[in-house]
């Protein structure tokens, strides 16, 4: 992955490009209304991992530019992180495993830690008898931020990846996806971590938590987590 040409989001444009429009396009508007539908009867969790996707594709785009990327850019990028989740509706998983009312067992947080993976199966599924769209520089984007948003650049992600591997447009996946996800109440926890909590325990200074429960440490580059954070801390509901 680390042979990805570092411009390769201004290299099109997701929603003019003539072979994403026929052979993307139409695949991205049915997978999108499978996954509104997705736990529907049962817990519609497709909702809320749709919202999910939409609010780290916007923070994921607003940190490029912060950065200096173009807006076409972020805008590529944008359409491949609202689409990162998708393992998550593999035909592997119950829907109620993304609820569940206490903490994941070993077994279980194994089991959830694969929709990466199984999701850029599926992506390449899709592509693979399309030659066009297999060789397009977005869906090697797509591929690469549902695969890799969960690697650490300290090597501790699933795929045992560093920094040297990940691009930067991967590297802001990751953290944007770990800052929502750190912001999602769940229902072992007592409370929703506010914006300055989620972001010190990212940085490794939220001096509540124990050893075992900080994670994130070195998990992040320092200088995208700096330039993160400060965005974050410009908005109006930060606290």
């Amino acid at each position: 992955m680390n042979s990805l040409d570092k411009n390769i989001l201004d290299q099109y444009d997701y929603a003019r490009d003539p072979v994403l429009q026929e052979h993307l396009a139409p695949y991205d508007r049915a997978c999108l209304h499978d996954m509104m539908a997705y736990g529907r009867g049962i817990n519609r969790f497709g909702l809320r991992f749709v919202a999910h996707q939409n609010r780290v594709a916007k923070d994921g785009a607003n940190l490029l530019r912060a950065l200096g990327y173009s807006d076409k850019a972020a805008h590529n990028f944008r359409a491949a992180m609202l689409f990162h989740d998708i393992g998550k509706m593999n035909a592997v998983y119950d829907p109620q495993i993304w609820t569940l009312p206490d903490r994941p067992t070993a077994e279980q947080k194994a089991l959830q830690k694969k929709h990466a993976a199984l999701g850029a199966d599926m992506w390449a599924d899709h592509a693979s008898t399309i030659a066009e769209l297999n060789a397009h520089p977005h869906f090697a984007v797509r591929y690469a931020v549902t695969k890799y948003h969960h690697e650490r650049v300290d090597g501790t992600g699933p795929e045992k990846l560093n920094a040297e591997d990940l691009p930067v447009f991967v590297q802001v996946s990751c953290i944007v996806d770990a800052y929502d996800g750190d912001r999602i109440k769940r229902p072992h926890q007592p409370k929703r971590r506010t914006p300055s909590e989620a972001l010190k325990r990212m940085a490794g200074i939220d001096d509540t938590q124990t050893k075992s429960e900080q994670k994130y440490i070195g998990a992040f580059d320092p200088d995208l987590l700096k330039r993160y954070t400060e965005m974050k801390q410009n908005e109006p509901d930060y606290s």
